[in-house]
């Protein structure tokens, strides 16, 4: 690969995200009711939904760090120039399940907090695509290694 700005701008965009998760992890108590009352909404419910929302944060969270993790390890790997082995696969699989994980949890918590359904519906969209990528992939490692034993 003789461009490998894609990738490492990628690396850097997700160190960042891995960043600000922590961040989040630390500051959620705090941040959330501060965020949500700049909003200016001011309700009999907003103690219930500022609940619903952190603890909704905290089930997600190790999924996304998990996420994050394997999308550095891919980068990494593409960076090195090994795109189609069966590691790459596995990340693949291990965030889509991550997606399906948050798409649960958040599903779940819709019952408390209906605009949660957006990010249900798009972790298991998302989740989806991760999925069908992942078999792509798959798919070439087989080609590829089908292709290495050819003499």
């Amino acid at each position: 690969m003789k461009n490998k700005s894609s990738a490492i701008l990628s690396l850097i965009i997700c160190i960042l995200s891995s960043l600000a998760l922590i961040g989040l992890i630390v500051t959620m108590p705090s941040f959330f009711p501060w965020f949500y009352g700049k909003l200016n909404v001011a309700s009999d419910s907003a103690e219930r939904i500022i609940r619903t929302v952190i603890i909704t944060f905290y089930c997600c969270a190790p999924f996304a760090a998990a996420a994050l993790t394997m999308m550095i390890i891919i980068l990494m790997n593409i960076i090195k120039e090994k795109v189609f082995i069966p590691q790459n696969v596995l990340c693949f699989r291990l965030i889509s399940w991550c997606c399906y994980a948050v798409f649960i949890i958040t599903a779940v918590a819709c019952a408390k907090y209906f605009p949660l359904v957006i990010v249900a519906f798009a972790m298991a969209v998302i989740g989806t695509l991760l999925r069908v990528i992942k078999n792509i992939l798959q798919s070439a490692v087989e080609l590829s290694e089908e292709n290495d034993l050819t003499i």
